[in-house]
């Protein structure tokens, strides 16, 4: 695993070792996340198959089929309260699952260099959603954690597992809402991510009701 990349327009993700990436993840949790139900923050790693090139002709024992990741999510510091909020949700066996998980992935590595790109949830919606019920979060004080991801695949012998990248993650509440009106919005709208407006990105928000949408709805 190379690198965390950063998504273009469309949520279009580079395969390249050379494209911009992100070294550090920003999630606010009060943005709603178009993401999908299971995934409250993205990860784009930059896969890199460097075993060596061992057949001439026929099929390749170091080719990677990939199977998904593993993601481990600990807490490194934040607010008053978050540390037993992250310790309560590891010592109970029913939520354990939402700070140490496997998310499915598939696709192949050729060897020799081979990279590939992939999409996996670093931080599940749920917890996303505890955290912003239990109001322990503030724009000044964020929680920090760290996004253990270890990619994991079969090869002609066994199975593969790749080193541990860790990605540190800021999860704060508001801080990356740069405005918010009434619906529709005028003017230039700032859109957030090009895959989740909830995360790493500033976002022009607007409310709907009790609704807040982001990004903003924009007049015909």
């Amino acid at each position: 695993m190379v690198q965390n990349q950063i998504p273009s327009d469309g949520c279009v993700v580079p395969a390249t070792e050379g494209a911009i990436y992100r070294g550090e993840g920003v999630l606010d949790v009060r943005v709603p996340s178009s993401s999908g139900s299971d995934a409250g923050y993205l990860f784009f790693p930059l896969l890199k198959n460097d075993l060596p090139v061992e057949a001439d002709d026929g099929p390749e024992p170091n080719r990677i089929a990939l199977g998904g990741f593993e993601i481990d999510v600990r807490f490194v510091d934040g607010p008053s309260g978050t540390a037993e909020l992250f310790g309560a949700l590891a010592a109970d066996p029913s939520t354990l699952a939402l700070l140490r998980y496997q998310a499915p992935w598939s696709g192949s590595l050729t060897p020799g260099g081979g990279t590939a790109a992939a999409t996996t949830s670093a931080i599940p919606a749920e917890l996303v959603q505890r955290l912003r019920d239990s109001d322990l979060l503030h724009d000044a004080a964020p929680v920090r954690v760290n996004a253990l991801v270890r990619a994991f695949g079969s090869k002609q012998g066994g199975s593969i597992k790749s080193d541990v990248f860790t990605y540190p993650i800021r999860i704060c509440d508001g801080c990356l809402i740069n405005s918010t009106t009434a619906c529709p919005a005028s003017g230039t709208i700032l859109k957030g991510s090009a895959c989740n407006p909830a995360q790493d990105s500033a976002v022009d928000c607007c409310t709907q009701g009790a609704d807040l949408i982001c990004p903003a709805t924009s007049a015909p």
